[in-house]
């Protein structure tokens, strides 16, 4: 919420139309940055010790047409080669550690991702809904 008021009272949080400040995922921004599209001088930059983590979830329904072509999709995904195919679109794959440990991991692909310090936060549901409570409750307060 801090960081909303700041870039607030900066200038920087407008209407979107006037936006100079985009807060959004690292791999969504750091895509944009390697597009060349946009801002002349994109940026960006993860807060320090403020990561915070989500990882898609999937799962495969026991009713699916071909549960077995599904459940191999999902191999693929979790995969060296998948994991490498999503960190070329500068996402951080769910297993990199144990890619680094095993020398599987694209360097290149891994040296354009953009720094984050700090131990990730995955919120669990009650986090997730205590999180949106509060920012509702004091948004407007802080930020409107």
């Amino acid at each position: 919420m801090d960081l909303f008021a700041r870039l607030k009272k900066g200038g920087m949080l407008g209407r979107p139309d006037q936006a100079t400040a985009v807060v959004d995922w690292d791999f969504m921004n750091a895509a944009r940055a390697a597009s060349g599209r946009g801002a002349a001088a994109w940026r960006v930059t993860i807060p320090r010790n403020e990561v915070l983590a989500s990882y898609y979830m999937q799962a495969i329904s026991a009713d699916a047409p071909h549960p077995a072509a599904a459940r191999l999709w999902e191999e693929f995904l979790l995969s060296d080669e998948g994991q490498n195919l999503f960190l070329k679109a500068y996402a951080r794959p769910a297993r990199m550690e144990a890619m680094e440990m095993r020398d599987t991991l694209d360097g290149d692909a891994a040296a354009r991702l953009p720094e984050a310090s700090g131990d990730p936060v995955i919120l669990n549901i009650p986090e997730q809904d205590q999180a949106k409570s509060y920012v509702t409750a004091h948004w407007a307060q802080a930020v409107g």
